[in-house]
């Protein structure tokens, strides 16, 4: 597991997870939908950043580190900063976070750069 550098995002989304189902239509129109697991799947967290190069520098070596995104992430709590502990509560903890793609830097002036970064929550076994 690979540390996630402690640096509060100045941009944060999150898109819930998903339960594993699916949907049956029969040609009388009768639907019916299955639930495959009990454990949900599938989130997303977007963080924006904006660093100086030490700063942006260190999000890339994490990415390196995990190998992309081979690696599972431990996510230090100032990823989270500004949610309310109930919002927080309601990230599955089951979630084992990787990097999604590749981190997006874009270089706003000298020594200053905006980084997109996007994880993905997955389960493993």
């Amino acid at each position: 597991m690979t540390n996630f550098p402690a640096i509060a995002p100045t941009k944060r989304s999150y898109t819930a997870p998903q339960f594993p189902t699916k949907r049956f239509d029969s040609i009388s129109g009768a639907r019916v939908t299955r639930l495959y697991g009990s454990k949900s799947f599938g989130a997303q967290l977007q963080l924006e950043f904006n660093q100086d190069d030490e700063g942006t520098r260190q999000f890339l070596d994490c990415y390196e580190a995990a190998r992309g995104d081979f690696g599972t992430l431990n996510l230090p709590a100032q990823i989270f900063d500004g949610m309310t502990t109930e919002l927080k509560a309601s990230i599955p903890d089951q979630l084992s976070w990787r990097f999604a793609g590749t981190p997006q830097v874009e270089s706003l002036f000298p020594n200053r750069s905006r980084i997109r970064i996007t994880l993905a929550g997955t389960l493993d076994v």
